[in-house]
């Protein structure tokens, strides 16, 4: 005759961050892959008169256009490369564009247990993995176009 196993504990699969892992003047971030809308070559921005802080320039798509969130400019570092790259950021209300370094960005998947507060207060960024060299933020798409939703 066979028993069920008493007490025998169900295996539970832990959460895991898939991520963005990309670089902004040399410095290595990242963002949920549920936030990005895509990547795509940098092609330039067209400047625009704006009072919202890092955000004074759009781009093109086809027909739609995009606020440009200058992520470099609140790092205070130069996006680096002869061919930069275009991040798209899902927010609130639609997408918002960030110019990111010519490195090609990495898909990273790890364990919630990695992921750590961020203790820093250079950037906006609440959460934070590290790794071999050096605690990578995790930025949130909808906290980096705060300023520019409320307009």
């Amino acid at each position: 005759m066979l028993r069920g196993a008493v007490g025998r504990q169900r295996a539970t699969t832990s959460q895991r961050y898939h991520l963005v892992v990309f670089s902004v003047g040399g410095r290595r971030l990242a963002v949920k892959t549920e936030e990005i809308g895509g990547i795509s070559s940098w092609d330039g921005s067209i400047p625009i008169p704006s009072c919202t802080p890092f955000v004074s320039a759009v781009i093109r798509r086809g027909q739609s256009v995009f606020p440009v969130f200058d992520l470099a400019g609140k790092l205070k570092v130069r996006v680096k490369g002869e061919q930069r790259l275009c991040l798209m950021a899902k927010q609130p209300g639609g997408a918002m564009a960030i110019c990111i370094d010519e490195d090609m960005p990495v898909l990273h998947s790890l364990e919630a247990a990695k992921v750590q507060a961020y203790r820093h207060n250079d950037i906006d960024a609440a959460e934070c993995f590290a790794d071999e060299f050096e605690d990578v933020p995790i930025l949130s798409a909808a906290r980096l176009g705060a300023d520019y939703e409320q307009r």
